[in-house]
């Protein structure tokens, strides 16, 4: 333990740290409130509307790599519409956000999951590290039959693919999606060997492709893509090698994507400087040690953070008072370093104690050479 600052280190994966999954997604769609009961409403999509970003009371700030918040199915009862947000950062030397906050009241971090996520994933146009920086995002609700179809692309590899067959057919009109299902005879993946990864963010790339009589597939194009053509190479090649039974059918598609690059926390100030209370350094603290959890959205991104945290313990050994001193890149990582610290317990003393510290350090671990894929065949 260091001197007066004790350290949490979440790495994914780690022996003797225990790791909560995040939860399953939500199912794709709801009956939206609003709808007369037993009557469906057409699913819909949110997606954001980003602004131009300003600094520095008034700089207007272009973005180098601007990165889009996912997608979002409408999941929940509706009883107001999203409204917009607004976030609040700094930029640093190389043009990535930090220091990041949301400037709106916590009624919509419903719809906020991955606005800091994929802010800090983005990169911008700078000299310097710049201050005062806000940007907004503007929501736009459309129904799958009217939303882009690079939004509805967007949405499938933020839902890993779990979407409805109302997405599927837009995507891909055709018989292929239509039972009984085709049979794999034989599948091809992408070489991810070859492929790299963009840091904070997935590429993707969505194959649509026939079935002849022989169950060879036809007509194999890339219909909708993130931009990286080596992927998009990989991808056609993988579709055209497959053989199905259970043909001929149109309208086939695949996808596939990689996982994203790491994007390093800001650099942790040194233990050296905490204000900690030196009693709380207890060797054998934990009766209920902390349950480190990821925020899922950040892990989804490979974007790692910290926070340092003050707190109290009463003589039972509850934790309560926790504060956070300082956390990054963004706010969020400071609420999930609270949760962390709140579950856990300390052994009964026989005082309470007031003013520990502790960072709690959200790392990624290494990412396998080849990478992380993901296909379905509709």
């Amino acid at each position: 333990m260091l001197a007066r600052f004790s350290v949490l280190a979440l790495a994914l994966g780690s022996p003797g740290l225990a790791f909560q999954a995040p939860p399953p997604p939500l199912p794709p769609f709801v009956q939206i409130e609003g709808s007369p009961v037993g009557e469906p409403r057409e699913p819909q999509v949110l997606f954001w509307q980003a602004s131009q970003v300003i600094c520095d009371g008034g700089a207007r700030v272009a973005p180098a790599q601007f990165v889009p918040p996912n997608p979002q199915p409408l999941v929940t009862r509706l009883t107001t519409d999203p409204e917009q947000v607004t976030i609040r950062f700094a930029l640093d030397a190389e043009g990535r956000p930090r220091d990041i906050t949301a400037a709106n009241p916590p009624r919509v971090r419903l719809w906020m999951r991955d606005f800091m996520p994929s802010l800090r994933a983005s990169r911008f146009q700078v000299d310097g590290p710049k201050t005062g920086c806000t940007i907004s995002y503007t929501p736009v609700m459309q129904s799958i039959a009217e939303a882009p179809l690079e939004e509805l692309a967007r949405l499938g590899v933020a839902q890993r693919l779990r979407m409805g067959k109302e997405v599927w057919e837009r995507l891909s009109p055709g018989d292929c999606h239509e039972t009984p299902r085709l049979a794999p005879l034989s599948r091809s993946y992408p070489d991810f060997r070859k492929l790299t990864r963009s840091e904070g963010t997935r590429n993707w790339t969505f194959v649509t492709y026939d079935i002849d009589t022989e169950g060879v597939p036809v007509n194999v194009a890339t219909a909708l893509t993130s931009g990286y053509d080596a992927l998009d190479a990989e991808a056609r090649a993988a579709v055209a090698a497959g053989r199905y039974a259970g043909g001929p059918r149109k309208g086939c598609l695949q996808a596939w994507w990689t996982g994203a690059e790491t994007i390093p926390a800001p650099p942790i100030p040194p233990a050296s400087e905490a204000q900690g209370n030196p009693a709380c350094e207890i060797k054998d603290r934990w009766v209920k040690e902390p349950r480190l959890v990821f925020p899922p959205s950040y892990q989804q991104r490979a974007i790692e953070g910290w926070a340092i945290l003050r707190y109290d313990v009463a003589p039972w050994g509850e934790i309560g008072a926790v504060e956070v001193v300082e956390a990054q890149p963004s706010s969020e990582f400071g609420e999930a370093a609270i949760n962390v610290i709140r579950n856990a317990r300390f052994k009964p003393l026989e005082s309470g104690l007031a003013g520990c510290i502790d960072r709690v350090i959200f790392r990624i671990r290494a990412q396998p050479d080849h990478g992380e894929s993901e296909a379905a065949a509709h």
